[in-house]
């Protein structure tokens, strides 16, 4: 994932991306909240005015928090991609997608009308300044690795969910909801999961647990036209909702292909040239995994409604996942930053965040998504899940800010600090 020939001058500073990181399990926080204090009726009715407010709690305060802290991070490291202005480019995109995603929380949980207006207007300042910048920078990169060709796409991805997002938020502020109004819901849900999540995630795979886990790399030609043929079938969806055609072969197409990734990076991690204990693992696999069953169940429709897909697919694979990078991440970024100020006293990459710690994040994460499945039949238990869910993102919060500390504690000293080799 990071090459051998980074710089400190094509990296952004390291207070960008840990900003996005530290941001995220906040915003978990509030939505397990959100869990605690709502009927399990309203909450599981995915097309309640709460459940909305709490999807988009998770894909714009969670999911997208991480993402954009990353690809800030990738861009340069992936692609070669030097973003102008980097402290400018990440106060506009966080300090947007915080209070617009607050605003947009709002207007749907506690129905504060203004509330809309300002998320739309903050929203679209956050992702047109992020996917604008990203379409320009990227398209102009020549040397094209499967990981560049795939985060090109997760950018036009990225304006496309952004586009349909915006005409659907025009719908709820005029109060003009149109025939086709459900088309785009569709499209916009379809473009943000697949798009916007798995093509990036699917990209930065092919790198990262080759490199990361020292494990098999993914095929070439899955590496070439996995990401490609991912796009085209998102776009095909969009006519086939528009004319109202029987979706069942694009899901199955869908399927074998998502399928065909995550057997394959479970194959690679279990695999591994160098099999050394690596928590992270953890949740790499727990979250590919988590991926082929929400994807089994929504194939074959084994839910009269989606609130078990939407956890296991949402907290099972998607936040698994994000969580396990994070957790490589800050630590190989202040390793990385120490060391090349010239720093001698530099703990190993693995000593930045207690492991111990990171275990107990992942029992808790793990036990709140079997809590959260197992309140769809045991709807009392909603309650228990919210509170594990809760602590699992403090403890999170916590992790990532020891992380932190740690980087910044050592920062401070003399880096021709020896005495610790003495």
């Amino acid at each position: 994932m990071f090459n051998k020939g980074l710089s400190l001058d094509q990296a952004p500073p390291i207070s960008i991306p840990f900003r996005f990181f530290m941001t995220a399990p906040i915003f978990g926080i509030l939505l397990g909240l959100v869990f605690f204090f709502s009927p399990f009726e309203t909450i599981s009715n995915q097309y309640s005015s709460l459940s909305i407010g709490a999807v988009h709690l998770f894909t714009l305060g969670i999911l997208a928090m991480i993402i954009f802290g990353a690809m800030q991070q990738m861009m340069p490291v992936l692609a070669g991609v030097v973003i102008p202005n980097p402290n400018v480019f990440a106060n506009i995109v966080h300090t947007s997608l915080t209070l617009g995603t607050l605003a947009f929380s709002a207007y749907f949980i506690f129905n504060i009308k203004i509330a809309l207006h300002i998320a739309v207007l903050l929203l679209s300042i956050s992702f047109l300044t992020f996917f604008v910048y990203s379409i320009k920078l990227l398209f102009k990169v020549e040397f094209l690795t499967s990981t560049v060709k795939a985060m090109k796409l997760f950018a036009l991805c990225g304006l496309i969910t952004v586009l349909l997002g915006a005409y659907i938020a025009s719908g709820h502020i005029s109060s003009n909801i149109s025939d086709n109004h459900y088309v785009f819901v569709n499209a916009h849900i379809l473009f943000a999961l697949f798009g916007f999540a798995v093509l990036l995630i699917m990209g930065v795979s092919f790198q990262v647990i080759p490199m990361f886990y020292v494990a098999l790399d993914f095929p070439k030609l899955m590496q070439d036209k996995m990401p490609l043929v991912l796009f085209i079938l998102l776009c095909i969806s969009f006519v086939f909702f528009y004319m109202e055609l029987d979706m069942f072969f694009i899901k199955a197409l869908f399927s074998i292909l998502l399928c065909s990734f995550a057997l394959f990076g479970i194959k690679s991690l279990n695999n591994r040239r160098r099999p050394v204990f690596d928590v992270t693992l953890w949740y790499w696999k727990l979250s590919l995994s988590m991926l082929l069953i929400s994807i089994l169940i929504w194939l074959s429709n084994a839910m009269e409604d989606n609130y078990i897909l939407a956890i296991i697919f949402a907290l099972g694979f998607l936040y698994s996942l994000l969580q396990g990078m994070v957790y490589k991440i800050i630590p190989f970024l202040s390793w990385f930053h120490l060391t090349s100020k010239g720093y001698f006293n530099v703990p190993t990459i693995r000593e930045f965040i207690d492991e111990k710690f990171i275990k107990y994040h992942f029992f808790l994460h793990l036990s709140s998504i079997v809590l959260f499945v197992l309140s769809y039949y045991i709807n009392g238990v909603i309650f228990l899940a919210s509170v594990v869910f809760i602590a699992s993102n403090i403890l999170f919060f916590i992790n990532c800010v020891n992380g932190g500390l740690k980087y910044k504690e050592i920062a401070k000293t003399d880096p021709m600090d020896m005495s610790a080799f003495k």
